[in-house]
């Protein structure tokens, strides 16, 4: 993997954590203990789904609609997992939803900024 692959990733994770961080603020999730729950969470799915959608996208060089179901279903993935965590390790109220909104809102602002480059 090249270093500009990995700088990319780590600018990824970062802004996911912010970005889901400032939405668990939003939707009233309170504690520590479920804003690090929250962020190990996104330590699990974050890297995986990176590593995994650039190989596909950078070594095997699918395009189009391939990669669209390709990260569609990477996300339904880390959404799902993230659920999975949420409903057993915290109180955030309505898990999966937030797991898929949160998701959803930091996938949307990723995709924003990249426009913006």
């Amino acid at each position: 993997m090249t270093l500009a692959i990995i700088k990319a990733m780590g600018i990824a994770l970062l802004l996911t954590i912010l970005l889901e961080g400032l939405f668990g603020a939003i939707w009233g999730v309170r504690g520590g203990r479920n804003y690090i729950i929250m962020l190990l969470a996104n330590l699990l799915t974050n890297p995986l789904v990176n590593v995994i959608h650039s190989y596909f996208a950078y070594e095997l060089r699918f395009y189009g609609i391939i990669m669209v179901m390709i990260t569609a279903l990477l996300e339904i993935s880390a959404v799902t997992a993230e659920w999975l965590v949420y409903k057993s390790r915290t109180d955030i109220k309505k898990p999966f939803l937030f797991s898929l909104c949160a998701n959803g809102f930091s996938f949307l602002c990723g995709i924003l900024i990249n426009l913006l480059r």
